[in-house]
Parts: C-alpha cells; sequence; structure tokens
C-alpha cells in the first residue's frame, strides 16, 4: 500500500501537478483522503524524501524539492554570481561576525600562528526562500576589519575583495566530501539532522599566493551539486 501511494505521490511531482514548494497535505489529511494507514502513508513520505522529491520542515510538513542547481567549477565565481538570474534570487544573512583566535586548522590554511587574532564570519545563504547553506569563514585580522564596514548579507565576498577592497583575487584551493549533518546545521538548513549534506572547504588566495579566507560550507546537498566539464588529452 505505501508502494502504491508513494509511486502515485511521485508521478505526480514529476508529472508537474504538484508544484516545487508546495505544501503536501498533512499525514492526518493523506490518511483520511486515500484510505490507509498513517504508518503507510509516513513510509511513502520517507521514501520520497530519500529520493529528493520532497523536503521536510519541522513543525510545517512536507513539501515538494526545489529543483537541484548546479555550480559550474571550471571558474571562480561567488554563489550569487554563479546561481543568479534565470528566476532565482540568492541572498543572505549574517549570523555572526567577530574576532577569534585562529584555531589550529584555520590557522595552517591561512598561514598563521595557531591562536593568531583572526576575524571569523558565520553567514546562512538562502536560494529564493529555501536554506541553502551555511559558512563559516575565516580570514586575516587586517582583511576582517575592512570587510567589516560593508554589507555582506546580499553580496558575494569574492566581490567584494575586488571591488570594494581592492584585492586581486587568483584562484583558490577546493575540497568536497559527503557528510551528515549536525543537529546545529539541520536547524539553520531547514533539514532533519543526519541528512546528507554536501560539505566543501576552500582556500581563497590573492594574486601574489596570500590567502585571503578559508571557508568551511555545508550545502544541503537536495538542493545544490557541482558541475564539471573535464577533457581528455589527445595521447
Amino acid at each position: 500500500m505505501y508502494a502504491q501511494l508513494r509511486d502515485q505521490l511521485k508521478a505526480e511531482i514529476l508529472q508537474g501537478r504538484r508544484a516545487p514548494g508546495e505544501r503536501l497535505p498533512s499525514e492526518a489529511e493523506l490518511t483520511a483522503h486515500y484510505g490507509v494507514s498513517r504508518i503507510t502513508v509516513r513510509q511513502a513520505l520517507n521514501d520520497l524524501q530519500k529520493e529528493g522529491l520532497l523536503v521536510k520542515a519541522h513543525g510545517k510538513g512536507s513539501f515538494v524539492a526545489q529543483p537541484a542547481v548546479a555550480q559550474d567549477l571550471t571558474r571562480l565565481k561567488g554563489l550569487a554570481e554563479s546561481l543568479g538570474g534565470a528566476g532565482r534570487s540568492v541572498h543572505g544573512r549574517v549570523l555572526g561576525f567577530k574576532p577569534v583566535k585562529a584555531s589550529a586548522e584555520a590557522a595552517a590554511r591561512l598561514g598563521l600562528a595557531k591562536g593568531a587574532p583572526v576575524m571569523q564570519l558565520q553567514t546562512l545563504r538562502y536560494l529564493n526562500r529555501e536554506a541553502l547553506s551555511l559558512n563559516h569563514s575565516w580570514m586575516p585580522l587586517a582583511i576582517g576589519e575592512r570587510l567589516g564596514r560593508i554589507d555582506l548579507a546580499n553580496r558575494d565576498i569574492l566581490s567584494v575583495y575586488e571591488n570594494e577592497l581592492g584585492l586581486a583575487v587568483h584562484h583558490a584551493e577546493l575540497s568536497i566530501s559527503a557528510a551528515l549533518a549536525t543537529p546545529a546545521q539541520a536547524r539553520a538548513l531547514a533539514v532533519a539532522p543526519g541528512s546528507a549534506v554536501l560539505q566543501v572547504e576552500r582556500v581563497v588566495h590573492a594574486a601574489d599566493g596570500a590567502p585571503l579566507h578559508y571557508e568551511h560550507t555545508v550545502y544541503r546537498s537536495d538542493l545544490f551539486s557541482y558541475q564539471l566539464t573535464t577533457a581528455r588529452s589527445a595521447a
């Protein structure tokens, strides 16, 4: 019974009869409408969530997932620069911006001594109305103090470096891995704890090779992916 219900709801989503972002009826409403048990409904919804067709918001219900977007890796870009346009809106919220002592990892990535003063920036980025990524960045204190005078909520930090600070962004080192959302990450991204997420670490460098910042970002894997075109050279 749950497989039949799952397949029916899946067909409605894939055929466009249920639009992205649309809230599904509650479990009680689905139980009454289809004449099945609540356990059957829950199993069907869980399967659709695992397939990435539904997202669950705690206390709000289940919603049809937005189509995933892909960021091109062939050129170094900020999130808004890469994903904005085509009817999409990328915006953010600053959760924290303060001086801290560099952890061993942040210090190593920035070429500083452990415990050296750095600025820590925490932001939550949204794609349209959906929470997309939770970002933590660490930068040398001198750069951070200059950034403190600028609205960072709705700007790509790369464009701020170039246009406001006069810093030439040259390249970045990137590491991508799979992870499970911690309770804190899950709350910020409006997903269930333990949900699959995409974990990205990046060090951005200036033209002279100096690190501008080190960042650790967690993306919702149901909404975001990376895209890269590669070629095999002739022997």
